[in-house]
């Protein structure tokens, strides 16, 4: 009996780590997403204060391309609307895995407290 319980400890603790490796790369993209979506409103700013007429470039690769500056602008409220929608699923993926993560710690504990 005992070994099953040293197995089951095991598997527990193994799922743990697994799960707290999991919430770290969840919240660390939500971090990434974060800083994308703040550089494009930084972004977006910046084109508001320039003439129409200014001359803008795209990145494009190693090279740059013009481009007129309705069309990135467009790009990068797209690309701003993208990261809030990755943000908002990341975090319920977080949740998720904090929930997960609790019934874990539970299990655990259970565990030893019955030995």
């Amino acid at each position: 009996m005992e070994i099953l319980d040293k197995q089951a400890f095991f598997e527990t603790r193994e799922k743990l780590v697994t799960l707290t490796r999991s919430i770290n790369i969840v919240k660390q993209r939500i971090q990434i997403a974060e800083n994308d979506r703040k550089k494009c409103l930084i972004t977006i700013n910046e084109l508001e204060s320039l003439s129409p007429e200014t001359k803008t470039y795209k990145a494009v690769g190693k090279m740059f391309v013009i481009s007129p500056m309705s069309s990135l602008k467009t790009e990068l409220k797209q690309q701003v609307q993208k990261d809030e929608e990755d943000v908002k699923g990341l975090i319920n993926q977080s949740k998720y895995i904090d929930a997960q993560i609790t019934d874990t710690e539970r299990s655990l504990n259970e565990l030893v407290r019955k030995k």
